[in-house]
């Protein structure tokens, strides 16, 4: 119960800050935000009832029945040790699953929904179908077991996960002359930005939600927009993108037919993505 208290306020305290911060600092104005915040607020209602209030006592169960065992554990590292690696580690899983997603063509068919958004604000953090929802905690879920990640670095990450993707999603800049040292270390949200271009070539790229060095070690980092940032198209990179009219709309998206493509393919006459050697 103060687990679940304690998350609860800290997700309450960023997201009212984060909304007072793009409310009188926005990157750009917003032209859908009641129809956007009405749907973004209907899904995670769907997702809460779903798992979200599930998912931290799943993943800290499942890290007191393994506490002691795992790969980790096996390396008899001390405590501090073992609690670092498993952030980092978990924070490399959410890094590769979420490249899955848009690789796998029935992974991307549920993870389109995130993309669908026609806009970005702090809202768009919660924007995700409840199939994806899931799905990843089952992922986690396997890897908490297998690494033996300690149920205090479960909690941490889990804290970690909600503020860092309410932060990335954010509808604000950060001042130019710190935001190239911020995003060396963590995902900003110009960084992020990109990775919902409708370009394929931009939204496949960028896919870190922490730690900004996985999208440079596995070349996958895009430094600036194609066509500039102030140009950036958000939305599903797909030529007859429109915004989901309704909030059913968001559900029965994974199954249309619609759905098949997964926006890989580019032609060969486009310029090259300016990315990070």
């Amino acid at each position: 119960m103060i687990d679940f208290t304690v998350r609860i306020g800290i997700f309450l305290t960023l997201l009212s800050i984060l909304l007072a911060w793009q409310w009188q600092r926005p990157r750009k104005p917003l032209r859908w935000a009641p129809q956007r915040w009405r749907h973004n607020a209907a899904l995670l209602l769907t997702d809460a009832l779903c798992v979200r209030l599930l998912q931290p006592l799943l993943l800290s169960l499942v890290a007191l029945l393994n506490s002691n065992n795992g790969l980790l554990h096996s390396l008899n590292l001390p405590y501090w040790l073992i609690f670092i690696l498993s952030l980092v580690f978990l924070d490399a899983l959410i890094y590769w699953q979420h490249r899955l997603f848009h690789r796998i063509p029935w992974l991307w068919r549920i993870h389109k929904v995130h993309h669908s958004d026609p806009e970005l604000d702090v809202s768009s953090a919660v924007r995700f179908h409840p199939v994806e929802i899931i799905l990843s905690l089952m992922i986690k879920a396997c890897a908490v077991w297998l690494l033996g990640v300690p149920l205090a670095a479960v909690l941490v990450f889990d804290i970690l996960l909600n503020g860092f993707a309410m932060f990335n999603h954010t509808n604000i800049r950060l001042p130019n002359r710190f935001e190239p040292w911020v995003r060396a270390l963590i995902v900003t949200p110009d960084m992020h930005r990109i990775h919902h271009s409708r370009l394929p070539q931009e939204a496949h790229s960028n896919f870190g939600f922490c730690l900004s060095i996985w999208d440079r070690c596995f070349h996958s980092n895009t430094t600036r927009a194609l066509n500039g940032d102030e140009q950036l198209s958000i939305g599903l990179p797909s030529p007859s993108y429109s915004p989901p009219p309704s909030f059913i709309s968001l559900i029965v998206m994974p199954f249309a037919a619609s759905s098949v493509a997964t926006g890989h393919t580019t032609s060969n006459n486009k310029p090259p993505i300016k990315r990070d050697k």
